[in-house]
């Protein structure tokens, strides 16, 4: 949520094009989308926060945050289209993370859909000391997306599904208690204070840069109208891979640079896939996708290949752990992307690569 925070200390002019209480056809089918009625165009406290927020000054600061999410924003679009979520909560992920796989907070959330560790293993995320996959690009979409889908159920409108997204469910199911009433205008109510501030301005926020980004003349204004042309066809491949698998060998089948895959693969906290499953997801952009079948295309399966994990010991060097075992310390050092042998750590744990069974 830090950049959330951000953005609401720097947005502080009013947007020119969002003035007045008159509100368009386009505009209507925004707010329709999430289940909100038109006349809340005309809300006070909404109109204030809008021309806030949009501030005419800082546009481009939202403009660019989409921008710099074009590299995951089409596979998030093909994901919802599949499942029947809105394509205007690709803005709650623009607000949340900026669009960052390795976005932080300070309630300890993490990742592009800010899932606190509780709520990210609810979902079926894994997080532990060799993967976190609140990071990983595809997973933690599909648990957004399975949590929103849930809200909806729950809670009937997608506005509501959008609130409780940010304060918990419990917490927004006594403010509709409190409040008598699941109408938008009423739980915003600055008086009341059903909801906590924070969702108050949240769900605001929303709505305000899914308008500004249905609004056709402002993007050709700004030469940004091919974002209306944007389409949902995945950038994103994915690919199976064995566990214990160095991520430089994954690379180098892809023909793409060790940084370039952990770019696309932060949910991975070593230089190995994590050791205790049967196979991994890894994924790198498409243009990749045809060499890396052409370098394993005599693979007839994954195959996983015998390893132990060692947790290094006082006194112990890559030598003494490489006499141990009889494997050559250099085979031990590739297979873990290690560059300096003279620098193990202790319970540092690495992975043996076991030539004969």
């Amino acid at each position: 949520m830090k950049i959330f925070y951000i953005l609401l200390c720097l947005f502080s002019l009013s947007y020119a094009q969002f003035d007045g209480l008159s509100y368009d056809m386009r505009s209507e089918e925004v707010l329709k989308t999430f289940d909100v009625e038109p006349e809340f165009l005309n809300n006070t406290y909404f109109i204030d926060v809008k021309n806030t927020f949009l501030g005419d000054a800082n546009q481009n600061y939202l403009l660019s945050k989409f921008k710099n999410g074009q590299e995951f924003i089409p596979t998030l679009k093909e994901m919802f289209l599949k499942e029947g979520i809105p394509q205007e909560f690709l803005y709650l992920a623009m607000i949340e993370s900026g669009f960052s796989l390795t976005a932080k907070s300070s309630k300890r959330a993490i990742g592009m859909w800010q899932f606190i560790p509780k709520t990210a293993q609810s979902l079926g995320l894994s997080i532990n000391a060799q993967i976190d996959e609140r990071k990983d690009p595809i997973k933690s979409t599909q648990a957004a997306i399975m949590y929103l889908k849930s809200l909806k159920a729950s809670f009937g409108k997608w506005y509501l599904a959008a609130i409780a997204y940010n304060c918990g469910d419990g917490r927004l199911r006594k403010a509709i208690e409190k409040a008598g009433s699941d109408s938008l205008s009423v739980l915003l109510d600055p008086e009341e204070k059903y909801i906590p501030l924070e969702s108050r301005m949240y769900i605001r926020k929303i709505l305000s840069v899914s308008l500004l980004f249905h609004n056709i003349d402002m993007l050709k204004t700004n030469n940004y109208d091919y974002f209306l042309n944007r389409g949902a066809n995945s950038l994103l491949a994915t690919i199976e891979v064995a566990p214990a698998t160095p991520l430089n060998q994954i690379a180098s089948k892809a023909g793409i640079s060790l940084n370039a895959l952990k770019h696309y693969n932060p949910q991975f906290k070593r230089t190995i896939t994590p050791t205790f499953a049967r196979t991994y997801n890894v994924h790198i952009p498409y243009q990749f996708l045809a060499q890396y079948k052409e370098n394993t295309q005599n693979q007839e399966s994954i195959k996983i290949k015998p390893y132990l994990v060692h947790r290094v010991g006082k006194g112990e060097t890559m030598h003494s752990i490489a006499k141990r075992y009889g494997v050559p310390s250099k085979q031990i050092a590739q297979q873990n992307g290690i560059t300096n042998s003279n620098a193990l750590s202790i319970n540092q744990e690495i992975v043996i690569p076991l030539n004969r069974g």
